[in-house]
């Protein structure tokens, strides 16, 4: 086993000079901390895979990885980051990069993936971002995926006009080029969550073209939209605080106001008055008998959905429609008393007031369009 010091002489943290050369020396005790920890757990085919499998995105918000792997995340996190921080990189340049690094390859320094894709970033010798030991060294994939002025040639996030503007996911897409542009926002919350265990100051100013030479594009000042984030898979939810209230049992007693012939609980009526009146033009069906799940509000009259007119996955306007619906029942509930709420594959809950991902409460199938979510926006009341 490595003692302090032989952890410390390894890193060769003693004697580097300047900040860059920490970093890399980082880089370098971080491949070798891989193979000491990874070690344990067998071969490749025990290691957990990269975050897609050759023709598929990978799945958004993913159960946190923990143990030694969510260690190597943090580190590799930490030496993406300071690549950033050197260059005088704003936080956001490092969320970029981070959700990127997680949707391609779970933040490991893979050493195989579609094709010729290898590292962090799933960079490609054959698509010019340098050789195998280059690429796999995190240094110089964190520089190549940063771009700027210095090798490889493909463009890095920094060659991009107005990247600071786009939605996360458009910015990585505009380095990455992938088959699967929206994939990476499905990251941002993972890659969050790793920038806080990481110490990583996300809302970090600095210069977006940093590492570029000649005129710079104006920065703009307006960050990523929710609507413009909306209009890719995984932006544009909001969370908040848990929301407290005594809500009391109430019974069916009021016709529903959709034209099911079933009733509703006079909450659950008041509600689909609010909606229909703050969003307008609502596809909206409450009360049904949903034999099939014994468990279901809908039966019970506190429960509606909200149709969307389309796979939010496959329609953007389908999805952003939907994050309008949802993010106006979280921010009334309150006062509406909405128990959950479930959307996108994800659901809501008012004794959290967050988000996490919604697995089908072992009736429905999550990855399909309704089982998911992904068509409707599912209200249910206290």
């Amino acid at each position: 086993m490595y003692s302090a010091r032989d952890l410390a002489q390894a890193s060769g943290l003693g004697a580097a000079k300047g900040a860059m050369t920490k970093v890399a020396a980082i880089g370098g005790f971080i491949v070798l901390m891989v193979v000491v920890m990874l070690a344990p757990f067998g071969a490749r085919g025990d290691q957990v895979s990269a975050a897609c499998p050759p023709g598929a995105p990978g799945g958004a918000n993913d159960p946190q990885p923990t143990g030694p792997l969510r260690v190597i995340q943090v580190a590799y996190a930490r030496i993406i980051d300071g690549v950033a921080v050197s260059r005088g990189l704003p936080g956001q340049a490092t969320l970029v990069a981070l959700m990127t690094a997680l949707q391609e390859s779970q933040l490991q320094n893979l050493s195989y993936g579609d094709r010729d894709s290898v590292g962090l970033f799933q960079q490609r010798p054959s698509a010019g971002w340098g050789t195998v030991a280059q690429i796999r060294d995190p240094v110089y994939a964190a520089e190549a995926f940063f771009g700027g002025d210095k090798p490889p040639s493909p463009p890095g996030l920094v060659d991009i006009n107005g990247w600071e503007s786009m939605p996360y996911t458009v910015a990585a897409q505009a380095v990455q080029v992938s088959a699967f542009p929206d994939a990476y926002a499905r990251q941002e919350d993972s890659a969050r969550s790793i920038a806080e265990e990481a110490g990583i100051d996300l809302n970090r100013p600095g210069d977006p073209y940093a590492g570029r030479s000649g005129a710079h594009p104006a920065p703009s000042a307006a960050p990523p939209s929710a609507v413009a984030a909306a209009a890719q898979c995984g932006g544009g939810l909001t969370n908040g605080k848990p929301i407290a209230g005594t809500w009391p049992p109430e019974v069916q007693s009021v016709p529903d106001p959709t034209g099911t012939g079933g009733m509703l609980t006079p909450r659950t009526a008041a509600w689909v008055a609010k909606a229909r009146t703050a969003l307008q033009n609502l596809s909206m069906s409450c009360w049904d008998a949903h034999l099939w799940n014994p468990t279901s509000d809908h039966p019970k009259g506190k429960a509606c959905d909200v149709m969307v007119g389309a796979d939010g996955r496959k329609s953007a306007s389908a999805r952003t429609k939907g994050d309008q619906v949802a993010n106006w029942t979280l921010q009334t509930a309150g006062t509406t008393g909405v128990r959950y709420v479930i959307w996108y594959g994800r659901i809501w809950s008012a004794r959290t007031g967050q988000w996490r991902p919604y697995n089908g409460g072992g009736v429905y199938n999550p990855s399909d369009a309704t089982g998911g979510h992904y068509d409707h926006v599912h209200v249910s009341m206290y």
